[in-house]
């Protein structure tokens, strides 16, 4: 299984609006997690960079052949994944996805929302309130503080430990 395709399902799965931003880098599979945010929410930091990238074998050590190969053929099978995932949430097609995929691509924040991987490129004051839809201040408002969450659920916090 791709890393990151469990957060992507949930993610797709979600009756929530998603937002997804991309504050200093999105690599790997933070790309593919940027990507599958909600249509039209998913932003980035001008100086942000993204980059995709083929997923990596496992270290063999001392493997038998037999149990390289079995990882070789999964890691096959999880590059195969990853083009259909981000061909998805991009818009662009398989077979682009995977010929920039053949080696490490990056991507400054005008050239994600190129490729697709976002929708808009923001800057540090939209991050505030202003990020959240109509009703989100007072939810944000409501939110305890880590303090209160530890009180509430019965944990002691101990000084000097």
């Amino acid at each position: 299984m791709v890393e990151g395709s469990d957060q992507v399902g949930s993610i797709v799965a979600a009756f929530a609006v998603i937002h997804t931003v991309a504050v200093g880098a999105a690599i790997g599979q933070a790309c593919l997690l940027l990507a599958a945010g909600t249509k039209g929410k998913r932003f980035m930091m001008p100086h942000a960079k993204a980059m995709i990238q083929q997923p990596r074998v496992p270290s063999s050590g001392l493997m038998p052949a037999s149990d390289v190969l079995i990882r070789a053929k999964e890691v096959i099978t999880n590059r195969d994944t990853l083009v259909k995932l981000l061909a998805k949430h991009t818009g662009n097609s398989e077979e682009t996805v995977s010929t920039v995929m053949r080696r490490p691509y990056y991507m400054d924040s005008t050239k994600a929302k190129e490729f697709g991987v976002i929708d808009k490129v923001t800057n540090a004051m939209f991050l505030g309130f202003r990020f959240f839809g109509a009703g989100q201040e007072k939810i944000m408002a409501d939110v305890l503080s880590p303090e209160e969450w530890d009180k509430n659920a019965g944990i002691q916090v101990v000084d000097g430990i």
